[in-house]
């Protein structure tokens, strides 16, 4: 299949720090905002904590985090407070359960801002390129002004479900 015969795709812009995340909106539950957090003991770094959604417990993670950045100092976020995390703006992204997953496996990625909807043009993606900085990551492609990461959702599987 070609880019051309791609067509129109709907997508969501999901800010991080690391970069803009670029998802098609099927992959994603729901956008909420920031929560308190339970911290969970012995786990990576990357998992920020549990929160509450849907009467659902549903891990969170820092993206920076696991694509090998330094954690994030905000204070908000690393203050325990009666074992729970708080973090002040921004947003979590739900996405459903990835690929051969169990359907109530739901993970959260902590956004830096609000979300934003895309509708991209199949084309575009034609002109994305491997990316060989992070495995994380499986392209970047360039919209307008932008550059966008494309995830690799087999590496990100792997990495929440060891």
């Amino acid at each position: 299949m070609t880019g051309t015969e791609l067509g129109a795709l709907h997508a969501l812009e999901v800010p991080t720090t690391a970069g803009s995340l670029l998802v098609p909106s099927a992959c994603i539950a729901e956008v909420v905002p920031i929560c308190p957090l339970v911290a969970q003991p012995l786990s990576p770094p990357w998992v920020l904590g549990i929160m509450a959604w849907r009467s659902r417990a549903v891990p969170v993670v820092s993206l920076e985090v696991m694509m090998g950045r330094a954690p994030t100092t905000d204070a908000s976020l690393t203050d325990m407070k009666g074992g729970r995390r708080q973090r002040r703006g921004g947003k979590i992204t739900v996405f459903y359960p990835l690929p051969a997953r169990s359907p109530w496996e739901f993970f959260g990625v902590l956004a830096s801002a609000e979300p934003q909807t895309r509708i991209v043009d199949g084309t575009v993606l034609t002109g994305a390129e491997a990316s060989a900085g992070n495995a994380l990551v499986a392209m970047t492609v360039r919209i307008d002004d932008s550059v966008f990461l494309i995830p690799d959702l087999g590496a990100l599987s792997a990495m929440l479900y060891p």
